[in-house]
């Protein structure tokens, strides 16, 4: 026996350590004893550690966007046509999956588009119908253990733990199909050449109602892109409508060009992705155009193992030339629901004085 440790083990345990920059952050969370200040709790959530810490950075980066975005535009700065000219400093994109219009989240996206905070919106059919039949009947809260037989009984559709009746599409469909009448009217009268963005725009118009993110894009102009517009009750409605009126066309390539556009010929671009799969990918791939996103916020819960573009990190996004190699782009791994609200807080809300002073909205 002897009566020191085996000295293998005291180098491995106690080895020094090389010394860390002093100019990095130190780990501390938010002293209750301090009251409790909500200000203050989130302002120590980017010394907190984990995802509190990248749901730190990510409030970092949209307020960079916000502070660029507020830089103005020189007259003949660019030379692109009036259509596509941007009107900010820095161009935010803003991409969501559908079910965030079916959730609470849906108001924190229509203060964006009420206030003109955001310059482009993309998103799915979800995304846009369900904002629509939320105008006409409510969403209830269930539970995610709910039997789907039990309710495909009951007429009752569930969306994690929301519910949906079967009535609202029912709704949905009599609001909607005057008004595919009036747009095939229009196009076999007028020539006029309908695109996903210009249908949602006209619908945003005719739901004429102030709790619609629709209502407020049409009234401020903000162009929302869906691109798989028929992938949902959209669809399934246009579906019966060829049969009952057949001809309407919408054309996605006129607005694959407006979306590059609104990317390429931007001064800066902001990208703040909620979700994953096509939202996510049809704004990077717009950056893509420019040479990559100048800033870019993702907000998913997906991971990478299964190559999954959703998962993917910004840094594969960095390597397709869809964000820029001197970007300083945020992965939060958080449900959308439970951050996107605080982020709003901190950072358009916050700035809501500076970003709404010179807009007016009749």
């Amino acid at each position: 026996m002897t009566d020191h440790a085996p000295s293998v083990a005291m180098e491995a345990v106690l080895k020094p350590s090389c010394p860390l920059s002093e100019d990095m952050q130190k780990i501390r969370g938010y002293d209750f004893n301090k009251g409790v200040d909500l200000q203050a709790v989130m302002d120590s959530y980017i010394t907190t550690g984990f995802q509190a810490s990248s749901l730190g950075l990510a409030i970092q980066e949209i307020n960079l966007m916000i502070e660029k975005r507020l830089e103005p535009v020189e007259e003949g700065e660019t030379k692109e046509p009036d259509e596509y000219r941007s009107r900010s400093g820095c161009t935010i994109f803003l991409g969501y999956t559908s079910n965030l219009i079916s959730s609470g989240v849906r108001e924190s996206i229509r203060y964006l588009a009420e206030h003109k905070m955001v310059d482009v919106i993309v998103t799915t059919a979800g995304g846009i119908e369900e904002d629509f039949i939320k105008c006409m009947a409510h969403t209830y809260l269930g539970d995610f253990s709910m039997p789907g037989k039990e309710l495909r009984l009951k007429g009752i559709n569930r969306i994690g733990n929301l519910l949906v009746p079967n009535d609202n599409y029912c709704k949905f469909e009599d609001w909607l199909m005057p008004i595919l009448d009036q747009m095939l009217l229009e196009q076999k009268t007028e020539g006029t050449s309908w695109t996903p963005s210009k249908m949602i725009h006209r619908l945003g118009k005719e739901i004429n109602n102030t709790d619609s993110v629709y209502y407020w894009a049409y009234k401020n102009n903000i162009p929302v892109f869906s691109p798989a517009l028929t992938d949902g009750s959209l669809g399934d409605m246009l579906y019966f409508h060829s049969f009952k009126n057949p001809g309407l066309v919408l054309d996605i390539v006129e607005d694959i060009r407006r979306l590059n556009g609104q990317a390429v010929f931007a001064k800066r671009t902001g990208m703040i992705i909620l979700g994953g799969g096509l939202v996510k990918h049809h704004i990077s791939n717009a950056n893509l155009m420019r040479n990559g996103a100048d800033h870019a916020v993702f907000v998913n819960t997906g991971q990478e193992f299964d190559g999954s573009d959703s998962g993917a990190r910004p840094d594969e996004a960095v390597s397709w030339g869809k964000i820029r190699t001197d970007a300083k782009p945020v992965k939060v791994y958080a449900d959308a629901s439970l951050v996107f609200p605080l982020i709003v807080s901190q950072t358009f809300a916050f700035h809501a004085d500076k970003l709404t002073a010179d807009k007016t909205t009749e």
